[in-house]
């Protein structure tokens, strides 16, 4: 029995707005120890006997005659996972040079709207070992929980691979509570009852649920109207029409390091890595010929918040702002309290609650909130509201496993949106560590190698100011090494 399902204001905006050199495939750099369970036939099995977990990763675009504005989501009468999986081989030395040429390559291949909307790549020949896997997802297809995708649906809590209930005859919307469920609390915002809505200039009490299309589109219509107050964001050199192509970069940090520095600013690790980023960015802007202290008003951000208030419990509270990062200011110690204060006053602000409200009705995991956020708020705006995203979303404190191979470290992918959009960092923490990525245009200049130094060289400054030891005693990991991954802090 086929069975197809109405796109979402969210989907719809995330494919009409993949015009030109806009990309929106969402991803993710995983490595993971080799075993018997991550071959190519191995992998294929496992998607095949799990993907009745995530159901929109079997659907592909229908979009009749009357195009992507009216089309559904259907169940694809010939879909086979081996279409999905690549595997590949990267040249000598396969060193990191040779893998972030890869993904930046991979990244800027839009996904073929005629197959459900997702790609699984293997890749081999790491001068260390190790397998890498780039997981690249649509965000048409990833808003909510299904953000998870076939990533959590191949992942395991421990070595051994959990039970999973066969499929049932027909493929519903939406996956039955269990496994990829209570995998879900440890990656993605679980979308939360709302009980406000703001309203015009101010934030007013209106108590019932909100959790149709029609919300979400009145959502963003507030949210615009906020920015358009705005003034518009300062011009940077990464903000510059962009290309086709896309550049990454990566680099790691240990997780107790940033909390180390948010403990002795009294600060939260947000600010912390809010700081970092405007010392990366003032680094950056020395590199490109442009004095920051010269700007008219400083690079802004968009960023999600955590707006519980002390004492309430449950749920998650979490909304966007727009902040400008502190680029002028010299003193790393100063740049976290600044930036901190910043993020203080923006949570009081009355455009928190349409942020909030979007988010709720979207059922937006932090991963995506950007790019869906951004698509959303573009219609209607004739001039850049922010310059960069900055994406921070804690991960799952233990490690996760692949047939029985340890999953070692994950790196997340932002898109580059709107178009003149060149740059947008990512933070994920995973069992212990900070795994950055940096996605930028190829024709960026300085490129994306020179924005993960002058990252790596402002959190250095940040934590010897703190005094926090920035780089721990730990050997470089290598092929005889895998079972304990930290590498050398910063460094691949």
């Amino acid at each position: 029995m086929s069975m197809s399902y109405r796109l979402s204001p969210l989907d719809r905006s995330a494919l009409v707005g993949e015009v030109g050199p806009v990309n929106m495939t969402v991803g993710s750099l995983i490595f993971v120890e080799h075993g018997p369970g991550v071959t190519f036939d191995a992998i294929c099995q496992r998607i095949r006997e799990r993907i009745h977990l995530v159901p929109r990763c079997r659907q592909r675009l229908d979009e009749g005659r009357t195009g992507v504005r009216n089309a559904v989501w259907a169940d694809d009468p010939d879909f086979d996972v081996e279409y999905h999986i690549h595997t590949s081989a990267l040249p000598a030395p396969g060193g990191h040079a040779e893998l972030m040429r890869y993904v930046g390559n991979e990244m800027s291949r839009k996904i073929d709207r005629s197959r459900p909307l997702w790609e699984l790549h293997l890749i081999a020949g790491l001068e260390d070992g190790r397998l890498a896997i780039l997981m690249k997802m649509h965000h048409a297809m990833v808003d909510g929980a299904s953000a998870l995708g076939i990533g959590l649906a191949i992942l395991d809590e421990s070595p051994e691979p959990a039970t999973i209930a066969p499929p049932q005859d027909v493929f519903v919307e939406e996956a039955k509570p269990g496994y990829t469920l209570r995998m879900a609390r440890n990656f993605a915002i679980k979308p939360m009852k709302a009980a406000t809505q703001f309203v015009s200039s101010s934030t007013r009490p209106f108590l019932e649920p909100l959790s149709t299309a029609q919300d979400m589109v009145e959502a963003a219509e507030v949210l615009r109207e906020l920015m358009r107050e705005r003034p518009p964001a300062v011009h940077t050199p990464f903000n510059n029409r962009i290309s086709a192509n896309r550049t990454y970069d990566c680099m790691q940090a240990p997780l107790q390091l940033l909390k180390d520095i948010a403990e002795s600013t009294g600060r939260t690790l947000n600010d912390v890595l809010l700081a970092v980023v405007a010392g990366m960015l003032a680094k950056y802007l020395h590199e490109a010929g442009v004095d920051p202290a010269t700007l008219s008003r400083e690079p802004s951000t968009l960023v999600p918040v955590n707006i519980r208030k002390p004492g309430e419990v449950g749920g998650n509270r979490i909304s966007v702002v727009i902040a400008e990062l502190p680029v002028k200011e010299t003193d790393p110690l100063k740049r976290v309290q600044i930036a901190g204060k910043r993020m203080d006053e923006l949570k009081e602000a009355a455009g928190v609650m349409a942020g909030a409200l979007f988010v709720v009705v979207g059922g937006i995991a932090p991963p995506l909130l950007a790019p869906a956020l951004t698509t959303m708020l573009s219609v209607g705006i004739d001039f850049p509201s922010h310059n960069l995203v900055v994406s921070n979303v804690p991960g799952p404190k233990h490690p996760l496993y692949l047939n029985g191979a340890k999953v070692l470290e994950i790196y997340p992918i932002v898109p580059l949106n709107p178009a003149d959009q060149g740059l947008n960092v990512g933070a994920f923490s995973y069992a212990g560590t900070v795994y950055f990525g940096f996605s930028a245009d190829k024709r960026l200049t300085p490129g994306v190698t020179v924005i993960k130094d002058a990252f790596d060289a402002a959190l250095r400054e940040l934590a010897d100011a703190a005094g926090v030891r920035s780089e721990p005693a730990i050997e470089e990991a290598s092929s005889d090494t895998l079972t304990k991954p930290v590498r050398r802090f910063g460094r691949h």
